[in-house]
């Protein structure tokens, strides 16, 4: 067990890392500019300690490490400002706002040997590792033709305890929107199929949802291994859809994370499903938080890193650029 614990940003991610790690710290100290959330978190949670201010939070104590749940815009400021004070850091994706600044807070920590992750958890659902080793099997799968990801919710739907327009998904000046937010399906797609290579993207505000961020992202990826992926993010989708499709010489196989299945049609075969549980795809939360504190312990090499989530935040700002330029944009 680790001593202490400091959770910055206490929304409804703040509180569930809470819950997960505090099986694995004796001291859990929490910050949030919101007196409301604070008092909430200390109703329900075991707290040593509360903050407003960054600054008297990381002068008070030291800490065994940070974790970072606050708006993507905020990123950047507070990493940099706990990993020179040699505090390993855990930050919710995405990473940032764009790539700008980060390769110093990475340096820093190569430096001083610091532990540092970006939340990318889909990585740990189990029907995701499944589907890996599938795609691994390379006579099973043939020759891959297209990937198709869908990843289409409806944001009011997200937070029902609060109005949508107060969270921080509609806002763009706080790193809200389909791109950003939804980049877990860039991840995955690099998880899966290695680097992009080129990227066409539009990125749109279409619906009448009252957002300052974009509602919709459309794009399309040509991969180093020559692969192409056509993408949908979307916000106003009123039938969850959060899939991945790949047609192959062999078949078409589907990663689908809202029915926690995956399917497969083999050429010459019938349709085979295999189904998962709710509790397949909830458990990440709770082996992504023991994966963590595993590090901690041994600050060995592992995915994940600054490092690594800056090629997924690079292809953000890819996508960005070339919606703003109406152009093919190399990675």
């Amino acid at each position: 067990m680790k001593r202490k614990l400091l959770v910055i940003g206490i929304g409804s991610i703040g509180k569930r890392h809470i819950s997960n790690f505090k099986k694995y710290f004796k001291e859990i100290y929490i910050l949030d500019n919101r007196p409301d959330r604070l008092k909430e978190a200390c109703s329900l949670f075991n707290i040593t300690g509360h903050f407003q201010s960054l600054n008297k939070a990381l002068s008070f104590t030291n800490y065994d490490t940070c974790l970072i749940c606050t708006p993507p815009s905020s990123h950047l400021g507070i990493a940099l400002k706990c990993v020179q004070k040699g505090i390993p850091i855990f930050i919710e994706k995405p990473l940032g706002m764009s790539c700008k600044g980060w390769k110093q807070v990475s340096d820093i920590c190569k430096r001083k040997k610091l532990v540092n992750y970006v939340a990318y958890c889909h990585r740990f659902i189990n029907y995701t590792n499944d589907f890996l080793k599938i795609l691994k099997n390379k006579k099973k799968i043939g020759k891959i033709y297209s990937i198709n990801l869908n990843w289409c919710s409806y944001l009011p739907n997200w937070h029902p305890h609060e109005k949508y327009t107060n969270f921080y998904m509609a806002k763009k000046e706080q790193g809200g929107g389909a791109l950003l937010d939804d980049s877990h399906g860039i991840d995955l797609i690099r998880y899966f199929f290695g680097e992009v290579k080129k990227v066409s993207a539009r990125i749109y505000n279409l619906s009448e949802l009252k957002l300052t961020s974009d509602d919709s992202f459309y794009g399309f990826f040509e991969m180093k291994n020559n692969a192409v992926v056509q993408i949908k993010f979307e916000l106003f989708s009123r039938i969850n859809d959060i899939s991945i499709t790949i047609h192959t010489s062999n078949g078409t196989f589907i990663w689908d994370r809202v029915n926690h299945q995956i399917v497969m049609k083999e050429k010459n075969k019938k349709i085979k499903i295999k189904r998962y549980k709710l509790n397949n795809l909830m458990n990440m939360y709770t082996d992504q938080t023991k994966f963590y504190f595993n590090l901690l312990k041994k600050n060995k090499k592992h995915f994940n890193t600054i490092e690594d989530a800056l090629n997924t935040q690079k292809i953000i700002d890819k996508c960005f650029l070339s919606s703003k330029k109406r152009r093919i944009v190399n990675v």
